[in-house]
């Protein structure tokens, strides 16, 4: 064990200076990261104006009467499927003091996104 503790203190610094090639498992990870990027690049989410306008439309709240003092705001979603999404909202509803946080799944694809589920947190 002393022999093993003294070579780590040695080589510490050797591998530091001159770095250490992994090989391919270096290369596998690269192509993985670079995979997950363009993923996350043709990932996208609803607008806040289509959040807004599905929030009131499976709510059957009335847009025209509540929707200018109202605003929602996309935070961050997940793809949960091949055409779902789970998103977490911020709205503030003008007849409602403060915000609130919601839930909401969206079914479709980029640009026809539509609201089937949401849930106050």
């Amino acid at each position: 064990m002393t022999i093993g503790i003294i070579i780590g203190i040695y080589a510490a610094p050797l591998v530091g200076r001159q770095g250490f090639d992994f090989g391919e498992s270096s290369k596998a990870a690269s192509s993985l990261n670079g995979l997950m990027e363009s993923a996350l690049d043709a990932y996208v989410r609803p607008s806040d104006e289509t959040a807004k306008g599905e929030l009131f439309r499976l709510s059957n709240w009335d847009i025209s009467k509540h929707g200018t003092g109202s605003t929602v705001a996309v935070k961050r979603c997940i793809s949960i499927g091949k055409d779902s999404i789970a998103c977490e909202l911020l709205a503030h509803l003008g007849w409602v003091n403060g915000e609130q946080l919601v839930e909401a799944v969206f079914e479709g694809k980029p640009g026809t996104w539509r609201m089937v589920a949401a849930r106050a947190r």
